[in-house]
């Protein structure tokens, strides 16, 4: 076991202590650790702040006492008869809640936890950092004391991550690909499961009798939190078979649902915009459609929708979305199939709104969801069941 005296304290921050708990054996009863878990959610709706935030009202809405008794009733892990393990997350700084889920379907597997934050983690990841760490003072929370650390410190530390890997029996790495590179060279037989960059889609098809409304609404649920980062974000929107009068009443929509939605974005995005798109084409070539028809645009300019931007091109190949770093820019296509949507190994969701029963298109992707449930995370993601990887 790690001796956590070793560590520089100059060189690291713990927002959560390891107590005297942390280094005991004995294992927490699992109905202690679940209510204690499903406690937590409890909590954050009980927080006047957290209705600030949807991406955490959301998390705190998956980990409610009804929706865990089905999460746990489905899954074909038995994760009340196991020996402790430990398990050492490593969060990314661009989607400040899906660290909480990984650590806390690891919690509900018994296993002791450290969890490193990023130092450019956002408010979210601070604001639950703190709820948390006020959650486990209480009676309600007593159980996850012994299960749960957290630490922040610099990823030049190497020799922090190392002492950390070596202390645990399993490490969890979400971020890009390049952090995911140079963590894995560190320790690099510690067992480890990766969720490395990802981009995602969405595919609408609109008609005369189609709900705009609900369907802009949708939409900007999967667009909005996160400021558009998130691996399962959209980062295009695939026009299948929809008239340009249908599509513009979709924006038209957007524009109106946009003031009075709850987000992030700011000036700063929208210069954001402009320079993603200028690299974009710069780097790719990407034809884009305007009213004169179709043109390779040597210099070209978003079309504001609020706080978001939209441009429509003639061709969207996975290199240019595996280069979309988002920040409310949405690229557009239009198509007649979705066979015609070049999906990638990269490709994570396809969020879909369609007239007729959905068809999911050749190639490879990771899942197919309604539009408006993109973030909405899953036992099994990327492929990886966590709750199997947490109880083996």
């Amino acid at each position: 076991m790690i001796h956590f005296v070793n560590l520089n304290q100059a060189q690291v921050d713990w927002h959560i202590q390891p107590s005297n708990r942390f280094f005991e054996e004995a294992p927490v009863s699992h109905e202690d650790i679940f209510d204690s878990v499903s406690g937590f959610s409890a909590y954050l709706f009980k927080q006047v702040e957290s209705k600030q935030y949807p991406e955490i009202v959301s998390l705190a809405f998956w980990f409610r006492h009804a929706h865990l008794k089905q999460v746990l009733g489905e899954s074909k892990s038995d994760i009340s008869q196991k020996n402790v393990n430990r398990v050492f997350h490593i969060a990314p700084a661009n989607v400040d809640t899906v660290f909480m889920y990984s650590l806390l379907l690891s919690v509900l597997c018994g296993n002791k936890n450290i969890v490193r934050i990023s130092q450019r983690s956002g408010d979210v990841t601070k604001f639950l950092v703190a709820h948390l760490s006020q959650y486990m003072r209480s009676p309600k929370g007593a159980a996850l004391v012994s299960l749960i650390s957290v630490i922040e410190y610099d990823a030049q530390h190497q020799h922090v991550t190392e002492q950390l890997s070596h202390w645990c029996g399993l490490r969890v790495v979400w971020g890009g690909d390049s952090a995911i590179a140079s963590v894995s060279k560190i320790a690099p037989k510690t067992p480890q499961i990766c969720f490395p960059d990802r981009y995602s889609v969405a595919v609408l098809q609109l008609d005369n009798e189609s709900n705009v409304a609900s369907i802009a609404n949708a939409f900007l649920a999967d667009l909005l939190p996160f400021t558009q980062q998130a691996c399962s974000s959209p980062k295009a929107l695939y026009w299948l078979n929809t008239s340009n009068i249908n599509q513009e009443k979709f924006w038209q929509q957007i524009e109106l649902s946009l003031a009075s939605a709850t987000h992030q974005f700011g000036i700063s995005h929208k210069v954001e915009q402009h320079l993603l798109l200028q690299r974009l084409i710069s780097s790719f070539g990407i034809a884009l459609v305007d009213g004169s028809g179709n043109k390779l645009a040597t210099f070209a300019r978003p079309m504001n929708i609020g706080p978001i931007a939209r441009c429509k091109v003639k061709t969207l190949t996975p290199n240019v979305l595996a280069n979309h770093s988002g920040y409310g820019l949405v690229i557009e296509k239009e198509i007649e199939s979705v066979d015609e949507i070049d999906c990638s190994s990269k490709l994570q969701t396809i969020s879909y709104r369609t007239l007729n029963e959905w068809h999911s298109p050749r190639g490879e992707f990771k899942r197919a969801v309604p539009m408006g449930k993109a973030l909405e995370f899953a036992p099994v993601w990327d492929g990886v069941d966590l709750l199997q990887s947490f109880s083996q």
